[in-house]
């Protein structure tokens, strides 16, 4: 077999190093609140780039004599979860071992365990530091929650709190209690600063807008903008590196087509190469979309099935015809039956994470997986 070329692309997982386009401006605006103890939202669809580019600005925060914690919570279903994810988080910085015993031993309910481990790659041993949690009860997570956002107090100075995909935490059915927890926290804590990613933007601007719930303008939201040509400039180079001729036209389709999403388009992309193609247009764009989306057809299929008809509907009506969906003969086309009962599968839909708002004109709608809405357009005929 040739030797086959290292893949310039890399999708799925956070990108870093030469997989990495970096924001120069943006890391500077953002880091400039967080300098200065102003707590920030970044805002903007899922696999949109959000994590890989918080990651890569505390990293460069570090340098400037900053330390922070990286808490990821997409999978959270309650409180108990949450505060694993904290402690997980804790547990991975690296040379903070006697400040973190320090620190649980303070919190009676968490157990530290100190115990021996070997590397398995170089075969030396080591000591591996983890906790049990003594919890019988509800009100003790929730202690245990305060204790430990308490301790983050002990840290060091310039610590920079992160919170990854921040909106699950509406989805803890305990009437506002962590929300309310986290801004007692955010107040008190005058070393640390905070910063959240969310990409359900309806759920983020109602918890930073309505008065009634406790983060009300309690945090500097930013939208997380898209990539301008840079990134179309990026891509083609990064094919060049390895011989292949690409059209910039077809990159610029292929932004277009998948909502400018970097992982999407690093997707497509890595597939190009894997595909072996040396002179990629539009038209071999469109034919490694294909195979893209055939790849989760089973996915989708799925899901589509597990939706009552009127929320079938609906998302065969927004995916094929974009804007304006409330028109009376695109309801009539689509069999929904009223505008009172699209805006109720519409509602079912963002609650389920499938769809959500464009920004706040009624009538439009985004698919949170654009290759979903590729799939639905394909896959039924008016």
């Amino acid at each position: 077999m040739n030797q086959l070329p290292i893949n310039p692309f890399k999708f799925g997982d956070p990108v870093e190093g030469d997989y990495f386009l970096p924001r120069p401006d943006l890391e500077s605006f953002v880091a400039q609140f967080l300098i200065n103890r102003i707590h920030v939202v970044l805002i903007g669809p899922r696999r949109f780039g959000k994590t890989s580019f918080l990651l890569n600005l505390l990293k460069k925060l570090t340098e400037h004599s900053h330390s922070y914690i990286f808490v990821d919570i997409f999978n959270i279903t309650s409180h108990k979860d949450f505060l694993h994810q904290i402690l997980r988080a804790l547990k991975a910085r690296e040379g903070w071992t006697d400040i973190l015993k320090s620190l649980i031993k303070s919190i009676p309910k968490i157990r530290p365990k100190v115990s021996a481990q070997v590397d398995a790659n170089t075969g030396q041993p080591s000591l591996d530091f983890t906790w049990d949690t003594i919890a019988s009860s509800e009100n003790d997570i929730k202690e245990m929650i305060q204790d430990v956002l308490s301790g983050l107090g002990k840290l060091e100075n310039g610590l920079i709190f992160a919170i990854d995909e921040f909106q699950k935490i509406t989805e803890i059915n305990d009437e506002g209690w962590l929300e309310a927890t986290l801004r007692t926290h955010m107040q008190q804590l005058r070393n640390t600063s905070f910063i959240f990613t969310g990409s359900r933007r309806s759920v983020i601007y109602d918890m930073l807008n309505n008065p009634s719930r406790p983060l009300y303008k309690f945090c500097q939201p930013i939208e997380f903008p898209a990539f301008g040509d840079e990134f179309t400039d990026w891509v083609l180079k990064r094919f060049n590196d390895i011989g292949i001729k690409c059209h910039r036209e077809a990159i610029e389709h292929l932004r277009k087509i998948v909502q400018d999403s970097p992982n999407y388009v690093q997707m497509v992309c890595f597939h190009l190469v894997a595909l072996g193609k040396n002179n990629i247009t539009i038209e071999e764009v469109n034919n490694a979309l294909k195979i893209v989306v055939q790849q989760n057809a089973y996915a989708y299929q799925t899901l589509l099935s597990t939706l009552p008809p009127t929320q079938q509907r609906t998302l065969r009506l927004a995916a094929k015809e974009g804007k304006q969906i409330f028109a009376k003969e695109l309801l009539s086309k689509y069999e929904i039956s009223s505008g009172a009962a699209l805006s109720s599968a519409i509602k079912a839909l963002k609650d389920k994470e499938i769809l959500d708002e464009e920004g706040a004109g009624r009538g439009t709608v985004i698919f949170d997986d654009p290759l979903f809405a590729i799939w639905l357009k394909t896959s039924f005929d008016d």
